[in-house]
């Protein structure tokens, strides 16, 4: 599969929640960062595509029109310090009313990187000129339908890609960053720095949001990478860190598994991403 582009665009709200599919005994957590799932749904609002839109073969299986950007790639980097707040809200079912506990996300702010297949040049090309003129054909939410969402284009990159294996690897960090959330599925450990100090890394599967500060990686063992037949789910490991606009904060080193490489994608000069 052939990719030629990659667009960068900001997007940011006063709220946001990405619910995770579990809970504890304290109520709904959210994702800090938005699922590639999520960012699929702004991409199908831009451009017009209900979630609601299927079709059904022959043996009863339901294809949704969204699912043609499966295939897209997408790298995130929070622009917050990730922090949170417990609300609670009235649900009201046949059941009666049931207070629900939420995590909220305060101030969420994100760049993202998407990058379209060449089998959907139409849809990009159409995605692009959109963005560009902050038009969306339905509304854009952060998570949820309260928390409306703003964009704003900042960039198109050639699609230049680097794989990385353990042979070159030293070569590549002697001069090379890499930026954004990374794809943990053929990587082993980390080196986080920023422009200012080398920073202690530390890795939370999950946790308190208040240790979730600024240059401190956060793993998560089930990022949601795709949704097929709107219930069927498929997840990647991946980490991230957040930066504010105090410095910048990247990867400068990596461990690979055994026998295993990985595809970088340059963002700038000596700035690279890793697309999942």
């Amino acid at each position: 599969m052939n990719f030629s582009n990659i667009i960068e665009l900001d997007i940011w709200s006063k709220f946001g929640c990405f619910s995770k599919p579990f809970s504890n005994s304290g109520g709904i957590l959210t994702y800090f960062i938005p699922p590639k799932t999520s960012i699929i749904g702004m991409i199908g609002s831009v451009l017009g595509y209900s979630f609601d839109d299927f079709i059904i073969d022959e043996k009863g299986i339901k294809t949704y029109s969204i699912e043609k950007f499966n295939d897209i790639k997408v790298s995130i980097q929070p622009l917050f310090s990730l922090k949170t707040k417990r609300v609670t809200y009235n649900n009201v079912s046949g059941e009666g009313i049931k207070n629900i506990h939420q995590d909220v996300l305060l101030k969420p702010h994100y760049k993202i990187f998407i990058s379209f297949p060449d089998s959907l040049k139409d849809d990009e090309s159409l995605f692009l000129d959109r963005i560009k003129k902050q038009m969306s054909v339905f509304n854009l939410y952060m998570g949820k339908n309260e928390f409306l969402l703003n964009f704003e284009f900042k960039n198109v990159h050639n699609y230049e890609s680097y794989v990385l294996n353990v042979s070159n690897k030293k070569e590549f960090f002697s001069k090379n960053k890499i930026y954004g959330s990374l794809n943990r599925k053929n990587i082993k450990s980390t080196t986080l720095k920023s422009e200012k100090e080398n920073i202690k890394r530390s890795l939370f599967s999950r946790g308190s949001s208040s240790k979730l500060e600024s240059y401190y990686e956060y793993f998560i063992h089930d990022y949601p990478i795709k949704r097929e037949n709107f219930v069927k789910f498929t997840y990647s490991p991946i980490s991230f860190y957040t930066y504010l606009k105090e410095g910048e904060c990247y990867f400068s080193d990596l461990e690979l598994k055994e026998d295993c490489e990985i595809e970088l994608c340059k963002i700038g000069d000596k700035k690279w991403i890793s697309l999942i």
